[in-house]
């Protein structure tokens, strides 16, 4: 379980369990709490790091290379070698000292999209030009505080944020013939900068409907048409609710030796508590969901297995499956996803879950 796995066909490996930096990005997160999240996840071997400048526009990155630079106390910093940081690509976020909300813009489901931080001042911009990605990667080392980081991800070219012109405007910033992004990220990764390049593929409310027909899997193959992709970070799309993955996405991976970052694995928090003040992938839950996730919970209860357990544990036994990023906001939650990660659970478990119709029964299990 804790043996590194390699990424893809690149060079990259990592920790099966690594640590979400998005919640740490959030305001009602303190710094001290941030910092304390990342030392308990350090201190229960987890070495691949994941954030983005969206998360808390910027906050996230900030509080993270504070916080690794600090874990083995404060005259002791690690040596970089022995973890890995992942971040993300497509998303400046320029200053705005006076809020202008002619710089606000929506998502085609309403959805705010280049939102504002009003502690800092920076709004988010998104572009995935050569140039804009470049000056997107020294930005985050800035706010990281670090040299180097080892992945770059693509990040949210997708209907739920994007309108199909907006997506194939972004496609084009990217492309070689375009605006040079995928030649960038390349050239980053052939000169050693980086180790791999991946991108986004998520499956959340404000996306669903591109994922009920065929909309989103067919960008995701343009996507890796534009750039030669290392792996995907897939958030929403393979759970243990949720298993569309499995459709044409993980074979696709498959087929191009590709590597999964699973983000998401509890579905926002709905699979550590359903029911108890938590969102299914950020939203209300659909009465389907509702039905499966109390099936579930059966099985679980019956093998007294926690059901975070075995949804952590299902998306790991995936053979494309190089980590899983779970969120944390306390140092607590960081030391329970080490455990329910090495939590026995019988092989009756996953067995009962696919006579019962609550998975695949292709879906690889532990």
């Amino acid at each position: 379980m804790d043996r590194p796995r390699k990424v893809g066909k690149s060079e990259l490996t990592l920790t099966p369990l690594g640590f979400g930096g998005g919640t740490i990005g959030s305001p009602a997160v303190s710094n001290a709490d941030s910092e304390a999240t990342v030392a308990s996840a350090w201190a229960t071997g987890v070495r691949f790091y994941d954030t983005a400048p969206w998360y808390g526009v910027g906050r996230s990155e900030r509080r993270l290379g504070m916080a690794l630079a600090g874990v083995d106390g404060p005259e002791a910093t690690p040596p970089r070698e022995s973890y890995r940081i992942n971040t993300k690509v497509g998303k400046s976020l320029l200053p705005e000292p006076t809020r202008d909300d002619r710089n606000k813009t929506f998502s085609p489901g309403g959805h705010p999209k280049t939102v504002r931080d009003p502690l800092s001042g920076f709004r988010v911009n998104f572009n995935y030009t050569g140039d804009r990605i470049a000056a997107q990667h020294y930005d985050s080392l800035q706010r990281l505080g670090h040299s180097r980081v080892d992945s770059l991800t693509i990040h949210d070219i997708d209907y739920g944020y994007h309108s199909a012109e907006e997506i194939d405007g972004h496609l084009r910033e990217l492309s070689r013939q375009g605006g040079g992004g995928a030649k960038v990220l390349e050239d980053l990764r052939a000169d050693g900068v980086i180790a791999a390049i991946g991108c986004g593929c998520n499956l959340e409310s404000r996306n669903a409907a591109s994922w009920d027909g065929s909309e989103h899997e067919d960008l995701i193959e343009r996507l890796c048409d534009t750039v030669d992709l290392d792996f995907l970070v897939v958030a929403g799309g393979y759970t243990l609710l949720e298993t569309r993955a499995l459709r044409r996405v993980l074979p696709l991976c498959e087929a191009r030796n590709m590597g999964v970052i699973i983000a998401a694995p509890y579905a926002s928090g709905w699979l550590v508590a359903p029911g108890q003040n938590t969102t299914y992938m950020y939203a209300e839950p659909p009465a389907e969901i509702v039905t499966r996730s109390n099936g579930l919970q059966a099985v679980c209860e019956r093998h007294d297995v926690p059901l975070a357990a075995a949804a952590i544990q299902f998306v790991l036994a995936h053979p494309r499956v190089a980590a899983v990023i779970p969120g944390a906001k306390h140092p607590a939650e960081a030391a329970a996803n080490h455990v329910l990660a090495h939590q026995p659970i019988p092989a009756a478990l996953w067995a009962d879950l696919k006579t019962d119709g609550l998975i695949p029964d292709d879906a690889p299990t532990p």
